[in-house]
């Protein structure tokens, strides 16, 4: 059992009843005589994952994925919780919408499938959405996804208008096509460590929460840890890509490798890792991003951005940053399982007794290949395919219901 939440970090049984753990403890005898028994000798029992950056592209894209798809990958990798981007089309930026995804996800959701909602409404960076509505709705957090907020006023009225609900922004902080368009920046896609300097400051001066989304670069680590010694209220998330991948790790021209932000230099991945290590990246989440394989057969300047990420995204941390010594078994759960819950206010990242019983059991020793094919999620444009990773999820339960088994989803 791996638990970071309890420091738990020990051989023992666990007892689930109904859709609640009840108890753990070196061994148990008294388990009533219908219950079913996990032989787990071997593997690790964990909190279930916790994903705070998924793209389900449900409504308007759904031959890239749906949220029945995207949430079968994210059961056969280990994820008990999933949170949505809204950069769907239309995009989430009324509580009429967010209902109806909530609907969706309540009758096609395999695991735990939850929403953000827009900063802006329709991402322009324009009008601040109400997020008094959208909060009452259900929205998880607040993020105009790949659409940075241009205007600092603008981000600054957001960032008030969060605070006062109690939620948290997730900016990305990375350039697009129309925000080069509307202010160009001499080196393409590099404005990151700006925008996140620029929030940091925001939130200073404003109070409130941000939660970076998918930090790729060295400078950004620098303006995130000024902030957290500073006591400002910010968090920050790596990808499995970024923290595995420099742009000299792949093939020039793979368009499965082409995303936002891209890939970076070996000295960004270093500083991530030492960031991550160090607490001051406090999440690890996909970004999972998912493509029709022929929007990706194009040649590189016209592919979209975007990889998976959900199937792939435990064998990477395990085989490139645990196996590595960049971080231990524990802080890896910490930071996919633990730290997104708790960012987020999300029930989770726990095997308490009385918590819900969102479970994942992996075999950390499992040695396995990386075959898009075999993926459950519509998209096969992973810059991993073809690798020998180590780490594979067994079990994975959703409120005491095993909905993969051995490698077959169930439901």
């Amino acid at each position: 059992m791996v638990d970071p939440a309890q420091h738990l970090d020990a051989q023992a049984d666990l007892l689930v009843e109904g859709a609640r753990v009840a108890r753990i403890e070196a061994r148990i005898a008294d388990a009533p005589p219908e219950t079913e028994v996990i032989e787990a000798a071997g593997l690790v029992v964990a909190p279930g994952l916790v994903d705070l950056h998924v793209h389900f592209r449900q409504p308007g894209q759904e031959w890239k994925e749906t949220v029945a798809t995207g949430s079968r990958a994210a059961a056969a990798g280990g994820f008990t919780t999933v949170v949505c981007e809204p950069n769907t089309t239309p995009p989430v930026d009324t509580p009429e919408m967010l209902e109806g995804l909530i609907r969706l996800a309540a009758r096609d959701g395999l695991v735990r499938v939850l929403f953000k909602a827009c900063i802006t409404e329709r991402q322009r960076g324009e009008r601040v959405v109400k997020m008094d509505g959208l909060k009452l709705a259900g929205a998880a957090a607040f993020s105009d996804d790949g659409e940075p907020v241009l205007d600092a006023a603008v981000m600054a009225r957001a960032l008030d208008e969060a605070r006062q609900q109690g939620m948290a922004l997730t900016p990305h902080c990375e350039e697009s096509p129309a925000s080069r368009a509307a202010a160009p920046w001499p080196q393409p896609y590099a404005r990151e460590p700006e925008f996140v300097s620029r929030d940091v400051a925001l939130v200073a001066r404003h109070g409130g929460r941000i939660h970076f989304s998918h930090l790729s670069m060295a400078d950004s680590t620098h303006f995130i840890a000024e902030a957290k010694r500073n006591g400002h209220a910010v968090t920050a998330e790596a990808t499995p890509h970024h923290l595995a991948l420099s742009a000299e790790d792949v093939t020039p021209g793979d368009t499965n490798a082409k995303v936002n932000p891209p890939l970076r230099s070996p000295a960004d991945v270093e500083a991530l890792r030492r960031a991550l290590a160090q607490g001051r990246i406090d999440a690890i989440a996909t970004d999972h991003a998912p493509h029709a394989p022929e929007e990706k057969a194009v040649p590189y300047d016209q592919a979209p951005f975007g990889a998976v990420g959900l199937e792939t995204a435990l064998g990477v941390v395990i085989t490139e940053l645990v196996d590595k010594g960049v971080i231990s078994l524990a802080q890896a759960i910490e930071r996919m399982s633990t730290g997104p819950a708790r960012i987020l206010g999300l029930e989770g990242g726990t095997l308490a007794p009385g918590s819900r019983a969102d479970i994942v059991i992996f075999d950390p020793a499992h040695a396995w290949t990386v075959d898009p094919r075999q993926f459950l999620s519509k998209g096969r444009n992973s810059p991993f395919a073809g690798r020998t990773l180590r780490g594979r999820a067994v079990f994975t339960i959703v409120g005491g219901s095993v909905v993969m088994r051995e490698g077959k989803v169930e439901g």
